[in-house]
């Protein structure tokens, strides 16, 4: 009885050592799938087939793994977990769940739990991870039991998941249980390549370099990172963005008209232009919004490379350019003024940002050259970026509404040629919505040709004309008395510019033009460029006896077509002395 105790128990032990060694050699076998030991999963629970380190996804009809993405991630981003989950769900037909990286207060994280984490997340491999790659660089790994698909941007990463539904989601099979499962792989380290990796300026690597910018530009900072994706997309650097408050470098991306000496080489470039310049080590950019620092940075690093592919630029490098496509606009024979009316329209248009409109303003100026431009529609955006696209030659005349509200009508004048005798702005008594309902007003005075004019702008009520025409009416009213005013006390011609928001043809502009005694230049003009024939509720017009309209013509080149929903008009007058 004894001996048969002994043998039973020796019987089990020997079982016990064997199921042991047969553990041990299970690991051992998913641990060495012939490739990195670093990209091996090493947890048995995960393993199908030791031998062929088959990887579970799905047991029983449930998913394993659930799939992790960086608490408030950008859109792009989010979108690539969306066509992960979307690629697994269709390969296996079981619901994977997604949940963020938070991690509150009562967070407790299961470092047992099977996750495929995408994207730059808290996890701290995540980020061991990304150490060695640049910008558009991605990697794909394994990690015991987790999963890492992660690049530095949206870009690098939907090339991460789309490897791994290609190579990886696509291979996946049903084993006899029903399992899901697919083949465990190597690390993926995706290195893109970069047309400007390894430059050198004057000697210093581009790694050595910061981005400067202009503090007290409103668009600097992000003028600086335009600058800085530009050369992430050349080089895979992201470069670090400072302010010109810090001390200076040697090593420095100058961009806009920063207070170091070296920016003076780039102080001369026009609206919508750009220039850039190697200049004793530092990259000179003069732009002034977002989109032409891009094009400097994008012709500097990538298209002004020398031809021979040579990354090692030295001191004299240069390209410029502009998105200018009309750069001089003489006036009409005969004429010694020049007016133009625009309604800007307030905030965003057709999704351009109004920094980036108030240029192509700029523009207008630089090209055209007006003597006066009512302007309708300036809202605070406006009056934040057009005084830095006014240039030394243009002053701004704006004001309150008298609801606080600060989208108003207001005018842009040549302070280098006139004299500032008078202005002022004025709401209309009487105006049903919130929009600029007022009249902006200067008297200007050139006393090297000893000319004289009243000028305005403004902008009537928006809507149908029999809803809109006595409010209209009140409005012909009290410009007009400011007309007569303004001629009985300054003895000069009168000229206004707005947006009346009724046509030529309306009841309300017919009752306006019979009290006014003007002439509009849309339909007295000598000479049309374009806009002829066409309605209107756009005008420019002058006190009758004061004056001829030589052109009229509604403004389409560098891009004024697409800055409002509005055309410039633009008209050139001869005085009548």
């Amino acid at each position: 009885m004894v001996l048969m105790k002994n043998t039973l128990r020796f019987c089990f032990c020997l079982f016990l050592i064997l199921v042991t060694v047969l553990g041990l050699a299970a690991c051992d076998a998913g641990k060495n799938d012939g490739g990195s030991t670093d990209s091996a999963v090493t947890t048995d629970a995960v393993t199908e087939d030791a031998s062929a380190a088959k990887l579970v996804l799905t047991r029983n009809g449930a998913a394993l793994f659930r799939i992790v993405y960086p608490d408030g991630c950008e859109q792009a981003v989010f979108d690539q977990v969306r066509v992960l989950r979307g690629a697994l769900e269709d390969a296996t037909g079981v619901t994977f769940v997604s949940e963020s990286d938070y991690i509150g207060w009562d967070t407790v994280r299961d470092p047992e739990q099977y996750e495929i984490i995408v994207g730059r997340t808290n996890y701290e491999e995540s980020e061991t991870l990304l150490q060695g790659l640049k910008q558009y660089d991605h990697a794909v790994a394994i990690r015991g039991n987790k999963i890492y698909l992660t690049s530095y941007t949206a870009e690098g990463l939907f090339d991460a998941v789309q490897y791994f539904c290609d190579t990886v989601i696509a291979g996946i099979v049903r084993s006899e249980d029903g399992s899901d499962v697919f083949d465990a792989f190597e690390d993926r380290v995706y290195h893109k390549t970069y047309v400007a990796d390894g430059m050198t300026l004057d000697g210093n690597p581009l790694s050595d370099y910061v981005v400067v910018y202009d503090h007290e530009h409103p668009m600097g900072k992000e003028m600086a990172q335009a600058v800085v994706d530009s050369v992430a997309v050349a080089s895979g650097l992201v470069l670090p963005i400072v302010s010109d408050e810090i001390p200076e470098q040697a090593c420095e991306i100058l961009v806009g008209q920063t207070d170091r000496a070296e920016s003076a080489a780039a102080a001369d470039v026009a609206s919508l232009a750009y220039k850039a310049l190697l200049q004793s080590g530092k990259v000179v950019i003069g732009c002034h919004n977002p989109e032409p620092a891009a094009a400097a940075a994008d012709a500097f690093f990538v298209n002004g490379l020398p031809s021979d592919g040579s990354v090692a630029l030295t001191t004299g490098v240069s390209c410029a350019g502009s998105f200018l496509t009309e750069t001089e606009y003489p006036m009409a024979e005969g004429s010694d003024l020049r007016i133009v009316s625009y309604n800007v329209l307030a905030e965003e248009y057709g999704g351009e940002n109004t920094f980036a409109r108030a240029e192509g303003f700029g523009a207008l100026l630089d090209v055209y050259q007006p003597d006066a431009v009512g302007v309708q529609e300036l809202c605070d955006a406006w009056q934040r970026y057009v005084p830095y696209h006014l240039g030394e030659d243009y002053k701004l005349i704006g004001g309150v509404r008298d609801d606080g509200e600060i989208n108003f009508s207001a005018i842009v004048y040549n302070a280098a040629r006139y004299e500032l005798l008078a202005s002022g702005v004025e709401a209309y008594s009487k105006h049903e919505d919130e929009n600029c309902r007022n009249i902006a007003w200067a008297v200007l005075y050139d006393s090297e040709r000893d000319v004289k004019f009243a000028f305005l702008s403004t902008h009537w009520d928006f809507g149908e004309e029999k809803k809109k025409e006595n409010l209209r009416r009140v409005q012909a009213d009290e410009i007009t008395a400011k007309i007569q005013l303004l001629k009985t006390e300054y003895q000069c011609p009168v000229i206004i510019t707005g947006d009346f928001n009724c046509n030529d043809i309306s009841e309300s502009y017919q009752y306006f033009m019979s009290i006014n005694g003007m002439k509009n230049a849309l339909v007295d003009a000598e000479s049309y460029d374009n806009g002829q024939g066409e309605r209107s509720i756009d005008f420019v017009m002058i006190t009758s006896e004061d004056g001829v309209f030589k052109r009229y013509g509604k403004l389409s080149a560098n891009g004024l077509d697409t800055l409002s929903d509005h055309r410039a008009v633009l008209t050139d007058i001869d005085l009548v002395p």
